[in-house]
């Protein structure tokens, strides 16, 4: 039996690695009223961006910064001159930066985009971030063009876009958790921004490295360079990973235990060894931290029990087992 399901779990494995390649409007757009979250990273080196299939992207050493990003998806009218942002659907909002974005049905546009320092309306021409649907391989370029403004300076500007999605493999998150049947999708944005009959200008380059899997509408993780020049000058890199997966851990090391098949469907099963007899127990918790599902497990020296899921949403989840005083955590995947 157990064999059996080691072999479903890898079947499992194998073809969510396959259906998770594409992204949709309908699972990956984000929709008014949403709000992702994600943790940010130091980089410790080289950061992996290879393209290709069968890449392994390993990100498992980065060092854990105390301050988060989030975004949240609000209306038109909420956001700072939501009304001069034409065609606008909503607004991703995080901290002073809003980008005012526009779905239709199968494109994802960026409209303009606004902080304290300067607006950029693509009031000409919107800047097309994605034509859906997006699988290996994917190539769309764009240009726009617009009004600007940045230092009570009116000016205009006009730029390009450009989506690609030129790698597929394993991503190994921040501290260690595997992911496989990744995507990554890069978007570079260049703009000039010209002001006073073109005496002053800015150059204006932002490239997002973006990894997606089938089971998270936003990305798993992201890679942000943003670089300016001319009249204008800055340069960062951000390392943000979704903060749903932040601290999960695929294998705690408290003890020895498993858990198969891994995506589950209407149930798992559990193996776990109890050498010193303590109570063990099991909780299933959701995204939101809430604990959805306890189980006893008993004092047995070796413990197996099969645990039924059937009446929980898809989704992603974290099994913590606990025997006497330790405590281990596991990721599951409920499909």
């Amino acid at each position: 039996m157990k064999k059996f399901y080691l072999v479903l779990s890898i079947i499992l494995i194998v073809f969510s690695a396959r259906g998770q390649l594409t992204l949709t409007k309908a699972f990956n757009e984000p929709v008014l009223g949403d709000v992702n979250t994600k943790q940010l990273y130091d980089s410790v080196g080289v950061i992996p961006k290879g393209a290709g299939t069968n890449q392994v992207w390993d990100f498992s050493g980065f060092s854990l910064k105390s301050n988060v990003e989030v975004s949240n998806y609000i209306a038109a009218s909420s956001a700072p001159n939501g009304s001069s942002y034409s065609g606008t659907s909503f607004v991703e909002s995080f901290g002073q930066t809003y980008f005012y974005m526009k779905a239709s049905a199968t494109k994802y546009e960026i409209v303009g985009i606004q902080n304290p320092s300067f607006k950029l309306n693509f009031s000409a021409n919107n800047a097309t971030e994605f034509v859906w649907p997006v699988s290996m391989g994917y190539s769309m370029s764009d240009v726009f063009s617009g009004t600007a403004n940045a230092n009570n300076m009116n000016g205009s500007v006009s730029g390009n876009i450009t989506t690609i999605a030129p790698g597929s493999g394993t991503l190994i998150l921040p501290g260690g958790d595997t992911v496989s049947g990744v995507l990554q999708v890069k978007i570079s944005l260049s703009a000039v921004a010209s002001f006073i009959f073109g005496t002053i200008k800015a150059n204006l380059k932002a490239v997002d490295y973006t990894y997606y899997d089938a089971f998270n509408k936003f990305p798993l993780l992201t890679v942000s360079y943003l670089t300016s020049s001319g009249a204008y000058t800055a340069n960062s890199v951000a390392i943000k990973v979704n903060s749903s997966l932040v601290g999960i851990q695929n294998l705690s090391s408290d003890f020895s235990n498993n858990i198969f098949p891994n995506p589950a469907t209407d149930n798992f099963h559990i193996e776990l060894k109890n050498p010193t007899n303590a109570s063990c127990k099991l909780e299933i918790i959701d995204v939101l931290g809430d604990v959805v599902l306890t189980a006893s497990l008993g004092t047995d020296r070796e413990i197996s029990r099969t645990i039924t899921i059937s009446d929980l949403s898809k989704g992603m989840y974290v099994i913590r087992m606990q025997a006497g005083d330790k405590i281990s955590s596991r990721k599951l995947i409920k499909e």
